[in-house]
This record gives C-alpha cells, structure tokens and sequence, in this order.
C-alpha cells in the first residue's frame, strides 16, 4: 500500500517547497515580463513625440493645419457613417417590426371583444389559431429578443394558469413592444390593461 502512494503524499513538505519555488519563479517572471513591456512603452513613447516634435519643428504650419483638418474631417465622416449606420438599422428593424406588433395590438383588442359575446357570435378555435400563427410568424423573423421571451412566457402560463398573473404577462409584452417603437418611458401596471378592462384597479388587488 505504501509504494501506491504519489510522491506528493509520501513527501508532502519537499512538494509544499517545490510548490513555493514554482510560485517564485512565475513571480519573478510576470514582473520581469511587465517592466519590460513598460520599459517598451516608455521608449516608444518617447520616440512617438521625438518624432512629432521634429516633424512639427521641420513642417511648414499650413501643412500641419492641413493635416489636422484632414484627420478631424476623416474622423467626423466616420463618426457620421457609423451613426447613419444606426440609425438605417434602427429604421429598418422598426419597418420590419410595425406589421407583427400592429398584429398583435389587433389581435389582442379581438380577443377581448370576443370574450364578451356568446354562442356562434365567437370565433372558432381555428379562427383563434390562424390569428395566433400569423402574428407568430412575423414576431419570430423581426421581433426583438425581449419581445419573444415574453411572448413565450405568457403562452406557457396561458396555456397552464391563466388569471391575473396572465394579464399582467400580456401587459408587458405590450410595454416591451411600446419600448421597441421609441416609446420608452413605462407606464404604471395595469395601466394599458385599462383599455381592455373596466375595473382592472379591482383585478390588480387580487
């Protein structure tokens, strides 16, 4: 039994010493390693503003202004580029975007419309189905990420709870949709289920 053990076990203060010493010499070489990268630094530092103080010392100055200007305009174009960049991908995503979220407004304003009629008056499963997939086909293709969490998290509690909590998952799908579109102070809970329910302040309380 004795010979199975490793080294370190059967010569645990030579390991602990060896541990030490190979602790050391990683030290002694990351500090080596950054004063020398530092030493590096500073010399091409120096070299970079020798460089600059000869040039400007031995260039004409409208040269110089010239040169200035030309950097500046060549960084304000990028700057621009980058911005306009932006803002077309913003523009295009919000194009994209205003078919599936109107689709979902229209369809969340059917629903609640017809929770309130009776017999053949209300739609057919397969009416409610059709309604469901094509806002679902868009919302996967253009809608933002936060959008579709909470898409599928108030489609799993509908289908396994439903209530209160239901409604309130279906009001921040709202408010995250609102946020896409520029809008993006939040308003207070409940609120913009007050366009669908009357006493909804009653609701909020249970």
């Amino acid at each position: 039994m004795e010979n199975k053990k490793t080294f370190a076990e059967r010569h645990p203060n030579i390991n602990m010493i060896i541990a030490i010493l190979f602790f050391i010499i990683i030290a002694v070489f990351a500090g080596w390693f950054i004063w020398t990268a530092i030493i590096y630094l500073g010399v091409g530092i120096k070299a970079i503003g020798s460089f600059l103080q000869n040039f400007v010392s031995n260039t004409d100055k409208f040269v110089i202004v010239a040169m200035i200007s030309g950097t500046v305009s060549i960084i304000g174009l990028l700057v621009t580029k980058i911005l306009e960049f932006r803002y077309n991908r913003k523009k295009y995503l919000f194009d994209k975007r205003e078919k599936p979220y109107e689709q979902f407004i229209s369809m969340i304003y059917k629903i609640m419309e017809d929770t309130k009629k009776t017999g053949q008056q209300k739609m057919t499963e397969d009416e409610m189905i059709k309604m469901v997939t094509e806002f679902s086909k868009g919302l996967t293709l253009w809608g933002s990420n936060r959008v579709v969490k909470k898409w599928l998290k108030y489609r799993r509690q509908s289908i396994n709870h439903g209530g209160t909590e239901t409604l309130i998952l279906l009001e921040d799908i709202i408010y995250e949709i609102r946020k896409d579109v520029g809008l993006g102070r939040r308003l207070k809970q409940g609120d913009m289920l007050s366009f669908f329910i009357n006493d909804v302040e009653n609701l909020m309380k249970k």
